[in-house]
């Protein structure tokens, strides 16, 4: 018996010993990753396009313009006032290109290994508060989980997905049954890798609506300003 449970104790001493491994190893490649394009950040123009049941916008940013993001199509005067209202509310939250491997992925929580090929290495972990920039959404941290795949080679970040493995209430009369993002990360003219297209789905209801909205962001064309 003592045999029996001296085996299990070192068994347990080596999956706990094994992942402590496997996740001081991701966090050091996701912070090299996060390092190098810190350093390597760049201001640039790009294309912003939004593709929604609510909005299908098409958006010129430029950095230190007036403003810096400005919608090309539709016409803003063509926009009812909460369609105005909701681009001005994105336009301050834009302020410039969003770098897969940001300062924020640093902050996230419980990195540890989901799997690997020869090429890429994806892991787990758990988004805080303080990994997310949207003060809205940073109270809905804890419901949301997240995987990250980085490049081994040369570190930075090809995908990140956030998802929510449960159903929850941000608000009262408001459930939120499922999100699913993903965002594609692609090499900006610095070499460092930017998000390049995000899609977001999230099905629920509110206010004893059913909702299922899925909608499509995709940055482009960048340019040196």
């Amino acid at each position: 018996m003592f045999r029996i449970a001296r085996i299990a104790v070192v068994a347990g001493l080596v999956v706990f010993a094994a992942s402590a491994a496997a996740q001081s190893v991701g966090s050091a490649l996701l912070t090299q990753a996060i390092a190098v394009t810190q350093a390597a950040k760049t201001d640039y123009a790009f294309d912003l396009q939004i593709d929604s049941p609510k909005m299908n916008w098409r958006a010129r940013y430029t950095p230190n313009a007036s403003p810096e993001l400005r919608l090309v199509a539709p016409r803003r005067e063509d926009l009812d006032n909460d369609q105005r209202r909701a681009f001005d509310r994105m336009a301050e939250d834009v302020d410039g290109v969003s770098w897969c491997a940001s300062e924020y992925m640093g902050r996230v929580a419980n990195v540890r290994p989901v799997r690997e090929d020869e090429t890429t290495s994806t892991y787990s972990f758990q988004p805080t508060r303080e990994s997310i920039r949207n003060e809205q959404s940073q109270r809905f941290a804890e419901h949301l989980r997240g995987e990250v795949t980085l490049l081994k080679d040369t570190p930075d970040i090809t995908r990140v997905r956030l998802y929510a493995p449960a159903a929850f209430s941000p608000l009262p009369l408001v459930r939120v049954d499922s999100i699913n993002i993903v965002i594609t990360c692609q090499a900006a003219p610095n070499g460092r890798r930017y998000a390049a297209e995000t899609v977001s789905t999230v099905r629920g209801n509110a206010f004893g609506q059913a909702f299922d909205e899925r909608s499509v962001q995709r940055t482009q064309n960048l340019s040196a300003p």
